[in-house]
């Protein structure tokens, strides 16, 4: 083997091979960065103060709830047991109790505007007039049905 420094048969001079991590300049493609430039030197880091400390926000509780109407809870409660206990005569009774306690009720919570239970109010009238109105149609189907099946009906049982 020839010593790549020992001059060739011809008398050229012989050939360094490149550097390792160097690349020969194509046309096209940036040059390689140099290698004894010295680093960039960054500024020092900002400084920065003490976090701010902060208080505690101030605690922010619920309003103060209303006081509810004892008359529109009277009246809810009726109407759902108008609703609930539809078979017995108590619907009837019940029912008109919470149409009257429910008006009551409105008419105070108008009065007072500090009191509450509008809501519960309706609500009683609601299913108070809606078990009135069922039961004024129980009572008027029946009569109906009592008349018109009773015509053809009773004269055949009292004939034998």
């Amino acid at each position: 083997m020839s010593d790549p420094r020992t001059p060739g048969p011809s008398g050229e001079p012989p050939a360094i091979p490149p550097a390792p991590g160097s690349s020969p300049a194509y046309p096209g493609f940036p040059p390689a960065p140099p290698t004894n430039v010295a680093p960039q030197q960054y500024s020092p880091p900002q400084q920065y103060s003490a976090p701010q400390q902060f208080t505690t926000p101030q605690q922010y509780g619920a309003p103060p709830a209303r006081p509810s109407s004892g008359l529109a809870i009277t009246s809810l409660v009726c109407g759902i047991a108008g609703v609930v206990l539809f078979w017995a005569i108590v619907p009837m009774l019940a029912s008109i109790a919470a149409v009257i306690t429910g008006h009551m009720a409105l008419g105070q919570i108008r009065r007072t505007p500090g009191l509450g239970g509008r809501g519960m109010a309706i609500a009683g009238l609601i299913l108070g007039y809606l078990m009135i109105g069922v039961l004024v149609f129980t009572i008027v189907s029946t009569l109906i049905s009592l008349v018109v099946f009773g015509a053809f009906t009773l004269p055949f049982v009292f004939a034998n």
